[in-house]
């Protein structure tokens, strides 16, 4: 949802120690009270930090992990070693120098498949 704020709600903003950035907070994460207004609750609150705290701890898991893709298909996942991942962010991999695409999309190990659960 792409909102506009008005002049009126641009002054409330600053005068109460918001910022713009806040709405769409307020909005993802708020409760419908009535047509066309949200309220942020404590366990809408409490519901989001969980989320968000779920995200951190997948993202601290999946440190490292390389993902190859080709066009719209995943070809593979792996974690590389830290001579791989050196290698790979020197551009010194075995698809260096070549077209982006054309290098995603060439399996990393020859007949490996994955297949989306």
């Amino acid at each position: 949802m792409n909102l506009t704020l008005t002049q009126h709600a641009q002054s409330r903003i600053r005068q109460r120690g918001l910022r713009e950035s806040d709405i769409p907070m307020i909005v993802a994460a708020g409760t419908a009270v009535d047509a066309d207004s949200l309220l942020l609750l404590a366990q809408d609150v409490d519901r989001e930090i969980r989320r968000r705290k779920q995200e951190i701890g997948a993202l601290e898991r999946l440190r490292g992990c390389r993902v190859v893709i080709a066009g719209d298909q995943v070809v593979t996942v792996y974690r590389p070693s830290r001579r791989t991942e050196r290698r790979l962010l020197r551009g010194e991999h075995r698809h260096a120098g070549g077209d982006l695409n054309a290098a995603l999309s060439q399996p990393s190990c020859p007949g490996e498949q994955v297949h989306a659960a």
